[in-house]
């Protein structure tokens, strides 16, 4: 494992998160894989020896207490928006994404910002339907 235990346990220590300490000790191995699982899937691709960067350390350890906390972020929905307007006798209805809908961990983006590969920034793609 990349991160042990022991390294996230004395993580929450020093910051005096008591909550982490209170989880059952298998409980808290499960959320740091669930946490690994998570940074793996979806921050990769990553900088060559990232796991030993102390940012890496912070994410699995601040993610691993939230997934403890919240909702599976894996099988959440993210948040639809949909617009309509009306021009010129037309109708116009578009549906999207909510951006901060797709990212439940913003902290834990942040963190792991620095230590990503650069990758190509793909424009925004909005589907619409034009009613009569």
């Amino acid at each position: 494992m990349a991160v042990t235990l022991d390294q996230v346990d004395t993580f929450h220590a020093d910051r005096g998160y008591s909550e982490w300490a209170a989880i059952a000790e298998d409980t808290r191995r499960a959320m740091i894989v669930r946490a690994l699982d998570y940074v793996e899937t979806n921050y990769a691709p990553l900088i060559a020896e990232a796991e030993a960067h102390p940012r890496y350390l912070m994410s699995v350890a601040l993610l691993a207490l939230r997934l403890f906390q919240s909702v599976d972020p894996i099988t959440a929905q993210p948040v639809v928006k949909s617009e309509k307007k009306e021009m010129k006798g037309m109708k116009k209805e578009v549906e999207y994404f909510e951006p901060s809908a797709l990212d439940p961990f913003p902290g834990v983006t942040k963190l792991i910002e620095t230590i990503k590969l650069p990758t190509v920034a793909v424009p925004s793609v909005s589907f619409g339907k034009l009613v009569r």
